[in-house]
């Protein structure tokens, strides 16, 4: 009986063997870089030898239920595969190595991938990671020092764009803009996505990477990558943060006596020029003192963002949805901006070789718009109180001081909102047809509209600061852009060779549609009321506009690859754009990247420098269709009547009449980019050191100018000419060193770009083009002319300050045919500038202008520093720039008794002797002029982010049903250190001739933000 119970016991026994075997574990973890500790996204988990696994999450965090004596398999490109035993366990957390090369990683490039060892030109990726913590309401704004050879000038204006330019700036009279590529849909901002949108940036720099873009890659390409489910597991993230922003570098400007003391010193100094009396003001009559900066902006303005994405899928299919919510307040009183984002897409393989799929982004805003007023908050005088009483505005006309307008009135009576939408989405299917074949098609749409109100109720403050017209105004714009674009792709790799060829065909279409109107007479009883029907049909006006631009193409790319050792890479792009004439519509686009892995050569096996090292080189050609539609197109104006009689008494004969408004171009061709490009890049130290020095050669030929029209030609102005050539030279530099000691991780990258900027050649007999208007005295302050950069100011050198009339008068010139001493400056008075008799004929006039500088930088650099240690995390990042001006225009814009600020109140002449670099209070006249005085250095060096974070422990959330969860504080641009005088020395302007000119910037602003992102 006992042997039976044993023999029971023993077969119960080994039955239970496989049961145990075969028990099943959740195992979960984190995958993270060995080298630095980040953690890795879209890691693939498989179980050795099946097909079960799954991926990891935005935050390298993996979950898998598998036998507990399994064995798990890691792989993720670029990174050495790791296989690690489960043995029951149910964490596992894993640290993958870099790959010998770094070599595998996958880069997007124009229509597909290639990885970045095959790469022959110049591309840089950005990250997700290194764009979701920055408080933005563009992505754009947040690359500004992460790439070398990219300069991004922010403005703090909400919503705003950021002015970009790849590698200078290379043209005159077309956009300067670079090309923006969202999930394969072409277009020219992405001012409508969130930084939680976006998986990552990349930058096509040279022309070898982007001519596959052709007529429109002139500027560079950014390719922008949305984010797709990494996994089939349904996974719910939340990312949010809330915040303020202030200003700082507040800019100080003179208060009540200080300004009376100037206004009195200017009046008596023309007073004295003249010979006429001068009666001082009392500062009696005006004991108030304002700021008025402080009048129209807020101590702070709030700013917050809320985002949720559902990703996951099943066996054939991936899906991603995400809504999120941003908002910010302006620094400006009643400035607001507010967004909302509806994102989706869907991926499946409905068939063997067959996979479809769509990516959609919806986007709505609102946006409350506010007039200029830091100029009138400048110049308006600092002795009035902004209102009388409650419900008045303060006339600010009364006594010597002349009319000003009230900023703060001006702001009060504003009324303006936009609002729109933007909706961009593509679809495409996808076949495999043989073995190396890979056909594609694909439709993308992005459609836009936009519309405002603008609203001007009766007001009076002051005789000057007026409006009973009860004006409103209502504008629509329309754009929707079509994109068909066809691809056959082969690969195939066969022995030493790894060979793909690509052939497209791609049709596009461009229309644009705008409407306006504006009504007086139409009375406010809310927005229910703000219609034009409601206004005087005797003040109507309107107008419309639109513009239809087509384009075709046919492209092509092949790479090969020899051993890891020699690659080559071609394309060729053939573009035909309806933006030209009939017979210049098509042009080739080529380019050619050639590469050497130096590091696979035998001969560099013993060496133990270099962990890689590639040597590049590539040439290419891009186009620039960007410039206004129909431009050919003459264009005339009917009216007036033309009378003939015949014979005395005979008859009459009246003709409408008709006038050229417009010239056209005899001829008009594509506006190109030339582009040579060398570079070395490579690793070192055990894969810790990554480096690259590019030197490139970027020349614009046929360049778009103006050419000005002789007095017999039926019109005046000028009219765009394929006539100049404009060089763009320069060297990049990009370090990276990534390693951890023990559980302590850290990172360092660095980049710096030096730029020279160069008109090289104009057609003979062009003129120079003059630009940067200013409003009063409509002087030019820059221009554009062979052997210096385009839009370098212009105008009269200082030489110091006339400290009295003796020196007046002896500042002469002697006439070498007379010998007659003339005076140089006749009407110059002291504390006047003193200028430099450049032709040397004592006479100082439009010939003596010089250039004094310009606002492109010379040179850019950005540095990035990332430490972690067992959950707290610290980065930093900073960005400078240098050799570029600002022309601060604002200090000349006078006509009466303007105010000054408080740097020109310190340090302006008051006598002999007091200074030889400030002028007197009076800056009118030849003051007034631009001038060197006027110039100042645009250069600075800004803390760029400050960030600080603490992810709790997994094994704390993994009981409340969480994957991960990370606190985080952050600050934007806290400190900017710099000489200019002024709130900012960043000033965007997308006009090529018309940069840096300082007359209304918007203040910087910090800002100091707390987030959390959650997984689940």
């Amino acid at each position: 009986m006992k042997k039976i119970k044993l023999l029971f016991i023993l077969i119960l026994a080994l039955g239970m063997i496989p049961a145990a075997m075969a028990q099943q574990v959740r195992v979960s973890g984190q995958v993270k870089n060995a080298t630095n500790g980040e953690t890795l996204p879209g890691v693939t988990v498989v179980v050795k030898g099946t097909t079960s696994g799954t991926s990891t999450d935005i935050d390298g965090r993996f979950s898998i239920e598998v036998p507990s004596s399994a064995i798990l398999v890691f792989s993720f490109v670029g990174m050495e595969t790791q296989e690690v035993p489960v043995q029951g366990r149910t964490t596992l957390n894993v640290s993958l190595s870099t790959s010998a090369s770094m070599l595998d990683e996958v880069v997007v490039v124009g229509y597909g991938s290639a990885k970045r060892m095959d790469l022959t030109g110049s591309i840089t990726t950005v990250k997700a990671k290194d764009l979701a913590y920055q408080a933005v309401a563009n992505p754009a704004q947040a690359l500004q020092g992460k790439v070398a050879g990219v300069q991004v000038t922010n403005s703090g204006s909400p919503g705003s764009s950021p002015v970009i330019r790849i590698r200078g700036l290379g043209t005159v009279s077309s956009s300067s803009s670079p090309l923006y590529v969202v999930d394969g849909i072409l277009t020219n901002d992405i001012s409508y996505l969130g930084t939680n949108d976006i998986e990552n940036i990349t930058f096509l720099k040279d022309a070898s990477s982007s001519a596959i873009y052709g007529v429109r890659a002139a500027n560079g390409v950014i390719i922008v990558t949305t984010k797709r489910s990494q996994s089939r597991e349904a996974r719910i993230s939340y990312s949010g943060y809330t915040g303020f922003q202030k200003v700082v570098n507040k800019f100080e400007l003179a208060k009540g006596r200080q300004y009376i003391d100037l206004v009195n010193e200017k009046n008596q100094l023309l007073a004295e020029a003249s010979g006429s009396s001068f009666t001082p003001i009392d500062p009696a009559e005006y004991p108030d003192e304002i700021d008025w900066y402080d009048e129209v902006l807020r101590e702070k303005a709030l700013t917050q963002s809320h985002d949720i994405s559902v990703m996951g899928g099943s066996a054939k299919s991936l899906y991603t949805f995400g809504a999120s919510w941003f908002m910010q307040e302006g620094l400006v009183k009643g400035h607001d901006y507010d967004r909302i984002n509806i994102r989706s897409s869907l991926e499946s393989e409905v068939m063997k070789n067959l996979k479809v799929g769509y990516s959609a982004n919806l986007s709505t805003y609102k946006f409350k718009d506010v007039p200029g007023v830091f100029y009138n908050s400048y110049v308006a005088p600092p002795v009035f109180t902004a209102k009388l009483n409650d419900s008045t505005f303060n006339p600010m006309g009364s006594g010597s001081l002349g009319n000003f307008s009230n900023p703060a009135a001006q702001l009060y009576y504003f009324n303006s909102r936009s609002n729109g939408i933007r909706i961009m989405g593509s679809a495409f299917a996808e076949l495999k047809i043989l073995e190396h074949f890979k056909l594609k098609t694909s439709y993308g749409m992005d459609y836009g509209s936009n519309r405002n109100r603008s609203y001007t109720p009766y007001y009076v403050v002051s005789e000057t600061q007026v409006d009973t017209n009860r004006t409103l105004s209502r504008s629509m714009n329309y754009s929707t852009d079509g994109f068909w674009d066809n691809t056959l792709t082969y690969e195939n790799t066969f022995g030493k060779h790894k060979v793909t060829a690509m052939a497209g065909i791609s049709a596009q279409e461009f229309r644009n549609l705008g409407l306006s109107g504006s009504r007086s007479g139409v009375e406010n009883y809310g927005d229910q009321s703000l219609y034009l029907g409601f206004g005087d049909q005797t003040t109507s006006n309107s107008g419309d506009f639109g513009s239809k631009i087509t384009a075709l193409s046919y492209f092509g790319r092949a790479t090969y690859n020899y051993m890891d050792k020699y690659l080559f890479t071609g394309t060729l792009r053939y573009d035909g754009s309806s933006v030209f004439p009939s017979d210049e519509r098509f042009d080739l686009f080529p380019s050619v990247g050639l590469g050497w892995v130096m590091t696979n050569e035998d001969f560099m096996q013993n060496q133990s420098i270099f962990d890689f090292l590639k040597l590049r080189a590539s040439w290419g050609v891009t186009g620039n269709n960007r410039i206004p539609a129909n431009i050919y197109t003459l264009t005339i104006a009917k009216g007036g009547e033309l009378s003939t009689a015949f014979g005395q008494g005979g008859n009459v004969v009246i003709a409408e009449g008709a006038n050229i408004t417009s010239a056209v171009p005899p001829t008009l061709r594509w506006e190109k980019v030339k582009e040579f490009d060398i570079a070395f890049e490579g690793l070192a130290v055990d894969n810790k050191l990554s480096f690259e020095l590019d030197y490139y050669h970027r020349l614009t030929v046929d360049g778009i100018f103006p050419t000005t029209l002789s007095a017999t030609a039926g019109t005046s102005g000028s009219y765009l000419q394929n006539n100049g050539d404009f060089l763009n030279q320069g060297i990049e530099l990009t370090l990276g060193w990534a390693d951890n000691a023990g559980d302590f991780n850290y990172s360092f990258n660095t980049n710096f770009t030096y730029n020279k900027n160069e008109v090289k050649e104009l057609l003979e007999g062009t003129l120079g083009l003059f630009g940067g208007n200013l409003p009063v005295g409509g002087f030019f302050s820059t221009y554009t002319i062979v052997g210096e950069p385009i839009g370098s100011y212009y105008g009269r050198n200082v030489v110091g300050i006339f400290q009295n009339d003796d020196e007046i008068n002896n500042y002469t010139w002697t006439n070498p045919e007379t010998n007659e001493e003339v005076l140089i400056q006749p009407n110059a008075k002291p504390g006047d500038f003193k200028y430099e008799d450049v032709d040397n004929n004592g006479l100082i006039d439009a010939k003596d202008r010089v250039f004094l500088g310009s606002a492109l930088p010379t040179y850019l650099f950005g540095f990035n520093a990332t430490l972690e240690y067992k959950g707290v995390d610290f980065s930093v990042d900073i960005y400078a720039q240098g050799g570029n001006k600002i022309y601060n225009a604002k200090r000349a814009q006078r006509l009466g008794n303007e105010n000054y600020d408080l740097d020109f109140y310190e340090n302006r002449w008051t006598g002999e002797g007091s200074t030889n670099e400030y002028p007197s209070a009076d800056l009118t006249a030849d003051n007034m002029l631009p001038n060197s005085w006027y110039i100042e250095p645009g250069g600075f060096v800004r803390i760029r982010n400050i960030q600080v974070g603490y992810t709790i422990p997994e094994k704390v959330v993994t009981k409340l049903g969480i994957r991960s969860v990370r606190f985080y504080v952050n600050t934007s641009n806290p400190f900017t250190f710099f000489k200019y005088n002024g709130f900012s020395p960043e000033i965007a302007s997308s006009s090529p001739t018309s940069q840096g000119i300082d007359l209304n910037v918007y203040p910087m602003s910090a800002t100091y933000n707390f987030g959390v992102n959650v997984n689940f």
